[in-house]
């Protein structure tokens, strides 16, 4: 019986050093538990170069909208022409996020005009809004920095907002849903003001 037991060890050891020096099979092994992670890094480094291209489109197009519409004098002779003017240069705008989704591209440009009397009474002399953006009230104030219009001057100023939706959200931790960004940026016109309507001359009754 003990001889049994022991020529039974002898054997049991034998085959686990076998088994510990056979190798066929391990690289599947390493390759099955590395794939999962490898594929994770790719993708999350897809993401990565999404985002920051895209958000360098966003801010392309955000500071190409403030300076197409700080070049005009005015926008239209109309109500009218104005805003087709605005519908025409935000269809631009949009080409600029090509090859990214633009229909969450949202846009509020806003004119403001400061007090002759005070540079810090600023208040929107016009304001447009496209793709749903929100937009202050004609006349209404308008908070700016420190500095950057003197009285009886003006501002273009746009406000916009971006949706970014990563393609592979559901795999990608950090990027499980979509991101909104937002953006603002200023400019100063090229004549005293940009009228919204020609022959406004820089004025409104508020």
């Amino acid at each position: 019986m003990r001889a049994t037991i022991c020529t039974v060890a002898r054997r049991l050891s034998a085959f686990g050093m076998r088994f510990a020096r056979h190798s066929d099979g391990a690289a599947a092994v390493e390759f099955a538990v590395l794939a999962p992670l490898l594929l994770l890094m790719l993708l999350a480094t897809i993401e990565i170069g999404r985002a920051v291209n895209s958000d360098r489109h966003f801010t392309a197009a955000v500071g190409t909208a403030g300076d197409l519409v700080a070049r005009e004098k005015n926008l239209g002779k109309s109500e009218s022409a104005a805003l087709s003017n605005l519908d025409s240069m935000m269809k631009s705008i949009e080409h600029l996020m090509r090859p990214y989704d633009a229909s969450t591209l949202k846009l509020a440009v806003i004119s403001v005009r400061a007090s002759t009397k005070d540079a810090t009474d600023t208040r929107v002399s016009w304001a447009y809004s496209h793709n749903g953006m929100s937009k202050p009230g004609d006349c209404s104030s308008y908070a700016l920095p420190n500095n950057i219009v003197a009285a009886g001057n003006s501002v273009i100023v746009v406000d916009a907002t971006y949706e970014f939706k990563p393609l592979f959200g559901d795999f990608v931790p950090g990027f499980s849903g979509a991101m909104t960004w937002t953006n603002k940026s200023y400019h100063s016109p090229r004549n005293s003001c940009v009228d919204y309507v020609e022959g406004d001359n820089c004025t409104k009754s508020c």
